[in-house]
């Protein structure tokens, strides 16, 4: 039985190796992006959009100059739509613009040591001396905040009169890191949910009770949520293409094309020797043609067929019956 433990311990010892892995970071740590994000998601939970509700907003960015710009607009449009504002693509289409500023979105820290700062010896020129102490740190913290500052109004975008704004929210999230005896860190903060130890949640350590922010929406932008389609809102405006693709009346339309107008000369030349035609109707105007409201006191739209006059006579002149039956009508 010996043997066989042995004869075990000897292959345990024989099949030991070593391994790699390869290790990168990003530009950014993620403490700081966590830090920022945290942040800005408690400003915009502070905004009270529900004023804006059922109104067709657009939400301008144009003036958002900071770091993760497009985070900030993207949770804004969230928190927007929760809140009940229909967003529209353009701000031609929508009634209401909305701008969005910042005050401050960025980082700091600093660092606290309870021992012997790194010191650098000057002048050691001697084989196998150091040139800096280390430090020897007895308890150690690094603090690190993040702050997001930001703030909302909207006007009409016809008028420009103030419709709503928010009010400004400066918010600060926190992580804090902590040695003691050379052991840590000790993680804590606005971005863990309790303390952690190395990266892991610390034994003794119990779920820590989050921050409520200044206003607690009915959907945060942390929350998980289904929100049920509302009927579509139709607004009855008339652009001006479908005014201008508006069907037009033919061109003929004002020369007795169409059966709701007429139109005509304003009656026979009695002067001279000319005669009128033996169907009635004025030289120069067909029989389909009729008589436009003028000066004569004839109605408009009024069809009038005059009378036949009788032939002319041997001294060239119309028949004086005819021409007094014709003169009467009015």
């Amino acid at each position: 039985m010996r043997c066989v433990y042995l004869c075990l311990i000897v292959l345990a010892a024989s099949a030991v190796g070593c391994g790699t892995t390869r290790w990168s970071d990003t530009a950014r740590t993620a403490t700081e992006q966590l830090l920022l994000s945290t942040a800005v998601d408690r400003a915009i939970d502070n905004m009270d959009f529900r004023a804006l509700a059922d109104k067709y907003v657009y939400l301008d960015p144009q003036y958002l100059d900071c770091v993760d710009n497009k985070y900030v607009v993207s949770t804004l449009r969230q928190h927007m739509l929760s809140e009940g504002c229909i967003l529209m693509s353009d701000a031609a289409s929508a009634d209401l613009v909305v701008e969005v500023r910042s005050g401050a979105i960025g980082t700091d820290h600093h660092d606290v040591l309870l021992g012997v700062p790194a010191i650098s010896v000057p002048g050691s020129t001697m084989a196998g001396m150091p040139s800096a102490i280390p430090e020897i740190p007895f308890a150690k913290t690094t603090s690190q905040r993040g702050i997001a500052k930001l703030a909302c109004f909207a006007y009409n975008r016809e008028t420009g009169q103030a419709v709503w704004q928010s009010g400004v929210f400066p918010i600060i999230s926190t992580a804090k890191d902590s040695w003691f005896l050379g052991t840590g860190p000790f993680q804590r903060g606005t971005i863990y949910d309790s303390t952690h130890f190395a990266g892991s949640r610390f034994l003794f350590s119990g779920k820590k009770k989050k921050q409520q922010p200044l206003r607690v929406p009915d959907v945060t932008v942390e929350s998980t949520a289904r929100f049920p389609e509302r009927p579509a809102l139709v607004r009855k405006k008339t652009s001006t293409m479908a005014a201008n693709a508006a069907p037009k009346p033919p061109a003929g339309a004002g020369s007795g094309g169409s059966p709701n107008s007429v139109s005509g000369t304003a009656g026979p030349s009695l002067s001279g020797s000319g005669s009128l035609p033996a169907s009635g109707v004025p030289s120069g105007a067909s029989q389909s043609s009729a008589r436009a409201g003028t000066s004569t006191g004839l109605p408009s739209g009024q069809v009038v067929r005059l009378p036949a006059l009788s032939e002319p006579t041997s001294s060239g002149n119309s028949s004086s019956s005819g021409l007094s039956n014709w003169l009467k009508l009015k």
